[in-house]
């Protein structure tokens, strides 16, 4: 492991190792946590700055929306007009400009439910935690698009099926399943994977820390979160800074997929 940090002097050799890695993996896999989108102004969860010191982790159970659904939306309200108003930042832009100013396949992995990659460009996305972009009755199962309940979110108020049963954000909840589909798609981008970088998240929520483990054994790894992970040791390299600072930088230093 070699770890990096931007007051050191060998930051840059740092950044330009990770563009020789780039440019030489025809397949790169990413695996991106709330880190990530914390500079598109959305606060990640569990640093000292995060949403579980405003809000209870207890809040986003499945049992707890169920027993008080408006008591979630009241509290979610601000954060949910945080995302719906965020846009990408040259984090997720740079990842997707190695799939489409550089010509590498690039599978993208996300904890999130932004959907700022797919904003960016990026367009083999896996979102294993689900997305804001759809919601579902509680009772009919009905999926409802953004544009029926996004005021009745930002207000902070509980949106209603035709049915009159609850919405629920198609996002997964503590106590619930991951959408099988989506993790199926993750689990093979790690499978074809020859190279993994895995970028602000702290690698703590299961099943999705697993991940890594399922990469090829000579795939190369990389990490880029400014708190350690428990991969780390076994990382070729580790930037413990800010995303903006690394991967633009080692993008624009990357060399173009040969035809």
């Amino acid at each position: 492991m070699r770890l990096f940090a931007p007051d050191e002097p060998d930051f840059n050799e740092g950044v330009e190792e990770l563009a020789k890695l780039l440019s030489s993996a025809r397949r790169v896999a990413f695996l991106t946590g709330a880190g990530i989108s914390t500079d598109s102004g959305i606060p990640d969860f569990r640093s000292s700055t995060g949403l579980y010191q405003t809000t209870s982790e207890e809040l986003f159970s499945i049992d707890a929306f169920r027993a008080d659904p408006e008591r979630f939306y009241r509290a979610f309200a601000s954060f949910y007009a945080k995302i719906a108003d965020a846009r990408p930042n040259p984090g997720h832009l740079a990842i997707a400009n190695l799939e489409n100013r550089l010509g590498k396949k690039v599978d993208v992995v996300t904890q999130n439910v932004d959907g700022l990659h797919s904003a960016a460009g990026s367009t083999n996305v896996a979102e294993i935690h689900g997305t804001l972009r759809t919601a579902s009755c509680l009772e009919c199962e009905k999926r409802y698009a953004r544009d029926y309940f996004e005021t009745d979110l930002r207000e902070g108020r509980a949106p209603r099926c035709a049915c009159g049963g609850v919405l629920k954000p198609d996002v997964t909840f503590f106590g619930e399943e991951l959408p099988a589909g989506e993790f199926a798609k993750a689990r093979r981008a790690m499978w074809d994977a020859r190279l993994l970088l895995v970028v602000g998240t702290s690698l703590q929520v299961y099943p999705a820390a697993g991940l890594p483990r399922d990469c090829d054994a000579g795939a190369p790894f990389v990490s880029i979160n400014l708190t350690p992970t428990a991969l780390d040791p076994q990382a070729a390299l580790v930037f413990r800074a800010p995303i903006i600072d690394v991967l633009p930088r080692a993008v624009a230093l990357t060399s173009p997929e040969a035809p």
